[in-house]
This record gives C-alpha cells, sequence and structure tokens, in this order.
C-alpha cells in the first residue's frame, strides 16, 4: 500500500522532493536612508537539496511546488527618531510579498523586522530577501539568541 504523499497517480510524480535550507547573516550591513539593498545571509546552516547559494544570498529551487518563504532582519539605528523599516522577498527580481514596519518613540534596541509567505515556486525560480528604511541604520549579524537575521524556505510535499 503506498503512502498518501509517495506520487501523485494523476502526474505520476514524486510529490515528497526534500527541499530546505537556512542561512544567516554574520556581517553587519549598512542600509543607507530610503535605500533598498540586498540582504546578504552568508552562512548556510543547512542546505538540503544545495539550492542556496551564501556568496550571491539567493535560493533557487530545483523543483516547482509550494514553498514556505521567511526572512527576518534586526535592525539598528544610531539616533532614536521615528522610521519604518521594510523587509520583501522578491522572486525574478519582482516584490512577492513586503512588510512595512513603523517605529515611533524614543528606542534603545534593535527592531526585528519579518516577511513570510507560502507562495507556488517554478524550478529555478530567483528568491532574494531586500530591506529598506526611512532612516540610514545597520542590518545587525546573527547572534543566536540575541539578534536575529536569517532566511529560510522548505517546500511542502506539493506536485511539481
Amino acid at each position: 500500500m503506498k503512502k498518501p504523499n509517495d506520487s501523485n497517480e494523476e502526474n505520476k510524480e514524486n510529490i515528497n522532493i526534500a527541499s530546505a535550507f537556512r542561512a544567516v547573516n554574520t556581517v553587519n550591513q549598512t542600509v543607507p536612508e530610503n535605500t533598498f539593498v540586498k540582504v546578504n545571509y552568508q552562512l548556510k546552516q543547512f542546505d538540503l537539496a544545495m539550492e542556496y547559494n551564501p556568496f550571491t544570498s539567493v535560493f533557487r529551487p530545483k523543483n516547482n511546488g509550494v514553498y514556505i518563504i521567511s526572512a527576518t532582519i534586526s535592525f539598528f539605528l544610531n539616533t532614536n527618531v521615528d522610521y519604518r523599516a521594510r523587509i520583501e522577498i522578491r522572486v525574478n527580481g519582482q516584490p512577492a510579498i513586503a512588510i512595512d514596519n513603523d517605529f515611533f518613540g524614543p528606542i534603545n534596541f534593535g527592531n526585528a523586522v519579518n516577511v513570510s509567505t507560502i507562495q507556488k515556486l517554478n524550478a529555478f525560480d530567483r528568491v532574494e530577501i531586500f530591506a529598506q528604511s526611512s532612516i540610514a541604520g545597520v542590518i545587525g549579524a546573527n547572534v543566536n539568541g540575541e539578534i536575529s537575521t536569517h532566511f529560510e524556505a522548505a517546500r511542502f510535499p506539493s506536485p511539481s
């Protein structure tokens, strides 16, 4: 007897393909005022299907399917002013989803901004993370348990 997710009988395709990665930022990254920057995630913590390139910070799935994609930046300013921080997931150069966080009043600590989505991707789509702020600041290097700057994706069992 076949397991329910071993294959797609209609298309005869394997739908239980392992695909998942997680990477973190290892170096503080400057964000100029009102300028989109590509977020770098240089340290690959794991990559089940060798689909993430830590040198370009690009995820390129090998298979069509439905993926959960998530990215977080920890953002720091050198001043206490109201500001907006934005993070985007881009697929093939186009924003797939973006989140804006507005911060008001004196803030004496960094802020984490997260974006996530469930997205149908095609094989070899180019998935990247971009950030922007209304005030110049720094994306902090990941420090486990203290500063969160990470990018991850995983494929749901799904037909191609």
